[in-house]
């Protein structure tokens, strides 16, 4: 994938890399020769020069950046030694930035890591909150990790220096051969020691051939528009508009969850889904039958909110980046969850007290009642809602590009699944069983009337 750059960046570039070394000269008091071999020990101390001298950190990144560029580009010479200051420097200016944005510490960053977790746990579990992972896919992460672990007898992050491509493929092949694992649960495993290597080890995992757990093609399963209505009649309050969002707009019940009151458009009639899979946002119509129940719970969600305000309690959730640019946006009615949670908990990794949204386990427990109370026998979840959607559109006669863009999907192949799902307003396939039962129902007729 290709980067955006600014005309003539790899020229400036160069000029700094080559004034930052002669700066590095003179700190030292040399002659500014170009094939200087200096150390990472030289380095350090011209940084902490500019340090004592109030230079914030990411200026002296800068000097890093400019002496590792002069190093590959001029001098043709490696840059190992150098790298470490670089990351280093990384975590300093993640500090900084948290004390400028009103955080204490590194910990107020990354959130709260348990010291008693092996030391393996406790980097990766850092590394993925820099990279901004999902507090889901950490702990899933981080379970695969612990599994392998285990099964390689791994105990701390200096075993991993005898781990290579070989041990990865071996874990992965008994967990399809002896585990008997679904296709999804041994790629989960593989994408989470793939990202234990890319941001923990700093190195290529290698190529992987492990025997792969078997994928059956199977069509989704859908209800029948009646089937949908039936469930509905089943549930009630929060339970039914969300089984109607699912419905109506083709969301995913995390979200419909992740909802907040600043994504309902009623001006547009539409609701804007964020941070979705594969951190993508896109927009979806908002059905006229869900317009006035939204209304209501906007105005529900702003009478707690307004309880919390007087309680000293409003807060919300946010992501660091926005809690650092906004101080006061987890305050605010636009940013609350619209289907919130009845009480305040606790946020795992910062240990801040929030109103966060509805706890992922209770619809499915209402969803799973109101479809045993329907007679339905066929294996509905709440993403069955999702294939409703996409279905009975294309049985409608709606494009599949323009349902790949409702769902948000990359890639329209992902969206033709629904084209295997049977459509009964098309014409009939007569079974060649009742063909041959009506021919002899046809023939014994014609024999009685001889």
């Amino acid at each position: 994938m290709g980067t955006f750059s600014k005309p003539a960046s790899a020229e400036q570039k160069q000029r700094w890399a080559k004034i930052w070394f002669q700066k590095l000269c003179q700190f030292h008091r040399r002659k500014t020769e170009p094939d200087w071999a200096f150390s990472a020990d030289d380095v350090i101390a011209f940084l902490q020069s500019r340090r004592d001298a109030e230079v914030p950190a990411w200026k002296r990144m800068k000097i890093i950046e400019g002496l590792i560029q002069y190093r590959e580009t001029i001098q043709r010479r490696e840059v190992d030694d150098l790298l470490p200051l670089k990351e280093k420097m990384g975590e300093i200016i993640l500090i900084e930035q948290a004390r400028t944005g009103g955080l204490d510490s590194i910990d107020d960053v990354v959130g709260k890591i348990n010291p008693n977790e092996m030391d393996a746990i406790q980097e990766f579990r850092r590394s993925m909150r820099r990279a901004g992972l999902a507090i889901a896919t950490e702990r899933s992460y981080v379970n695969k990790l612990k599994a392998f672990m285990a099964d390689r007898g791994l105990n701390c992050l200096a075993d991993f220096d005898r781990i290579h491509a070989s041990d990865v493929e071996a874990h992965l092949t008994d967990l399809a051969v002896d585990g008997n694992v679904s296709p999804s649960t041994q790629n989960q495993a593989f994408h989470s020691l793939l990202k234990f290597f890319e941001l923990v080890l700093k190195r290529e995992m290698g190529k992987i051939e492990a025997i792969r757990a078997n994928k059956d093609s199977m069509a989704p399963t859908v209800m029948s528009p009646g089937e949908v209505g039936q469930v509905f009649e089943g549930l009630e309050g929060v339970y039914l508009v969300i089984a109607k969002l699912l419905y109506g707009c083709g969301m995913r019940i995390s979200e419909a969850h992740r909802l907040r009151v600043k994504d309902i458009d009623f001006a547009n009639k539409q609701i804007e889904i964020r941070q979705s899979k594969g951190n993508k946002s896109r927009l979806v119509p908002m059905p006229d039958d869900l317009i006035e129940p939204l209304r209501r719970f906007v105005k529900t969600r702003e009478a707690l909110h307004e309880h919390d305000l007087a309680n000293g309690t409003a807060s919300v959730y946010l992501p660091y980046a926005l809690d650092r640019k906004y101080p006061s946006a987890h305050r605010e009615l636009k940013w609350q969850y619209l289907f919130a949670s009845h009480r305040l908990s606790r946020d795992p990794r910062t240990g801040r007290i929030h109103r966060h949204h509805l706890h992922s386990s209770t619809f499915p427990t209402h969803l799973r009642r109101a479809v045993e109370r329907a007679g339905i026998l066929k294996h509905v979840t709440s993403h069955t809602f999702r294939h409703c959607f996409a279905t009975h559109l294309l049985w409608q006669g709606t494009d599949i590009r323009q349902i790949q863009q409702l769902l948000g999907h990359s890639d329209v192949k992902t969206t033709e699944i629904y084209t295997h799902v049977r459509n009964p307003n098309e014409a009939k396939v007569v079974s060649p069983l009742d063909r041959l039962v009506q021919d002899e129902a046809a023939t014994v007729g014609c024999a009685r009337a001889d």
